[in-house]
């Protein structure tokens, strides 16, 4: 009803009234959401005794990368089943040095990251002085 209400108001191009009725909304839902979550996890802990909707476990991938596998029931047994013994939990040797660069390619894109902020920073002390001597009084 309020989706419906401002897209009237964006037609007529007027002012939507008291549209923070939209966040209200959104805050409640995801107030019901969280509690249906929190309710459907203690069932199923008092049922099952597993917390997670799904079990499962945390194995490599093909390319080294560390993913949360979910845990599937076959109709057979794994050690029989074709396409489950196709998929690999583990990396190749060879790709290692992939994982390697990978992860340095992370760490310089926080380095790259975290030096452009320090530099904002400086830009912004040299623009306006006064504001960072009381930044500085108003950490001690």
């Amino acid at each position: 009803m309020l989706l419906t209400l401002q897209q009237e108001a964006k037609q007529q191009i007027l002012p939507m009234p008291s549209p923070e009725r939209l966040e209200k909304v959104v805050e409640s839902m995801d107030a019901l959401d969280k509690v249906v979550q929190e309710r459907e996890d203690a069932l199923r802990l008092l049922q099952t005794g597993q917390e997670k909707a799904r079990p499962g476990a945390w194995r490599k991938d093909i390319f080294g990368r560390i993913i949360w596998h979910k845990f599937k029931q076959w109709p057979i047994p794994w050690h029989l089943n074709k396409r489950y013994n196709r998929k690999r939990f583990f990396a190749m040797p060879y790709v290692e040095r992939f994982e390697r660069l990978r992860r340095e390619k992370q760490a310089c894109i926080q380095a790259r990251k975290k030096h452009l902020e320090k530099k904002k920073a400086e830009q912004l002390k040299e623009k306006f002085p006064h504001l960072a001597e009381a930044w500085k009084s108003s950490l001690v």
